[in-house]
């Protein structure tokens, strides 16, 4: 099954990270039984009429970003939809024969309609946002098909990677290997599917092999099972970056309610705010250098104690294209996780690729660092 994904044109770009969740949006419709997502972008404003889109794709998922309200009218006016009270007593607006998007806190946020055997859903922003609704309901509406097959669906399990691509024969036998797909993502990380009808035996030992690099059953960026382990175990958090310049803090802060563990960010690119902010020593830096793990160990220290805080991460590296050297090429990494009670993790690591995608799976690692220092801690 064909699915696409309808945009106004560079909207995706308007927010540090796709609003549509993308990629792992296409791996919850790979979960569905949907093949690739494809992408059609609208000029910011264009009408759309969903019933001139191929029949080929089964499902159409329309992002808006609340404008003019043009592109959600067309799409209603086209499907032959109009509004009405949600309710007797109800002053709320809800599209008359559609089913409701809700977003994680139960918000309207647009509806989907299963019509001519394809479903149509329109969002007036991020899908992401409402990605549990529309799988609830894309399943329902497979339901309803009498020609679906059952145990044709797949499950999505997030694998750590730290820039080292999965590798199947480390945790994979033949046999389950043939039955088992694996999605490596820009961020380093793998999704690793596989189908549902797949016996529990074989589940097991595959999670037993996989260990702790294996941090989520479903599809979700690390930052927010961080957010939910932070807020859980009301722990505060402080992180100092210097190659990747502010990413890991704005990754961060990008899960709804951060503000109730992310404490202060420290961007210190230069060797002068790694001392007045941190506290590095010059001998330190000096003897170790800049990108050194004992510089990225004590940047940690440095601002878990500045901020008064329970958890720090820090980074230091060489995301290039120049700067590196034979000792330390493009992409060497250092990272360091320390915590109040004397918790501590370090890690140094060789990313491939360009600037920015070394710095993107710079990021990823550190956040992999707190999450094993979380599971460490209990």
């Amino acid at each position: 099954m064909k699915s696409l994904l309808v945009i106004p044109r560079w909207s995706e770009q308007e927010a540090l990270f796709p609003p549509s969740g993308r990629p792992h949006l296409d791996l919850l419709l790979e979960c569905l039984g949907f093949e690739a997502l494809s992408l059609m972008e609208l000029d910011p404003d264009e009408p759309f009429d969903p019933l001139t889109v191929p029949e080929e794709y089964r499902l159409i998922l329309v992002q808006d970003y609340g404008r003019s309200g043009r592109l959600r009218r067309s799409v209603l006016s086209n499907l032959g939809l109009s509004l009405g009270l949600d309710g007797d007593e109800s002053d709320r607006l809800r599209v008359l024969g559609a089913r409701s998007l809700l977003d994680r806190e139960g918000n309207p946020i647009g509806f989907a309609i299963h019509r001519r055997g394809r479903v149509v859903a329109y969002f007036e922003r991020s899908i992401w946002s409402g990605a549990a609704s529309l799988v609830k309901m894309i399943r329902a509406f497979l339901e309803e098909e009498t020609t679906t097959r059952r145990g044709r669906g797949a499950t999505c399990w997030m694998v750590e990677g730290a820039g080292v691509p999965l590798d199947p024969a480390e945790f994979l036998d033949h046999e389950e290997f043939s039955q088992c797909r694996i999605r490596f993502l820009p961020d380093g990380d793998s999704g690793l599917l596989m189908p549902a009808s797949m016996a529990e035996e074989f589940r097991e030992r595959i999670r037993v092999r996989l260990g702790a690099r294996m941090y989520s059953q479903v599809p979700r960026p690390l930052e927010e099972w961080l957010g939910e382990r932070l807020t859980k175990a009301d722990l505060t958090l402080a992180v100092a970056e210097s190659c990747t310049a502010g990413l890991i803090t704005a990754r961060l802060a990008s899960v709804p309610g951060s503000s109730a563990y992310l404490h202060t960010g420290f961007v210190t690119y230069a060797n002068l705010a790694k001392r007045r902010c941190l506290e590095v020593t010059d001998a330190l830096l000096e003897n170790c250098g800049a990108v050194s793990q004992e510089v990225a160990l004590a940047m940690a220290r440095g601002a878990m104690r500045a901020a008064d805080c329970d958890l720090a991460v820090a980074v230091t590296g060489v995301a290039g294209p120049g700067g590196g050297s034979e000792q330390k090429p493009v992409g060497t990494v250092y990272l360091a996780a320390c915590a109040r009670d004397g918790g501590m993790l370090e890690h140094r690591g060789f990313f491939v690729g360009s600037r920015d995608r070394i710095r993107l799976q710079s990021s990823q690692t550190a956040l992999h660092l707190l999450r094993r220092l979380l599971i460490n801690q209990g």
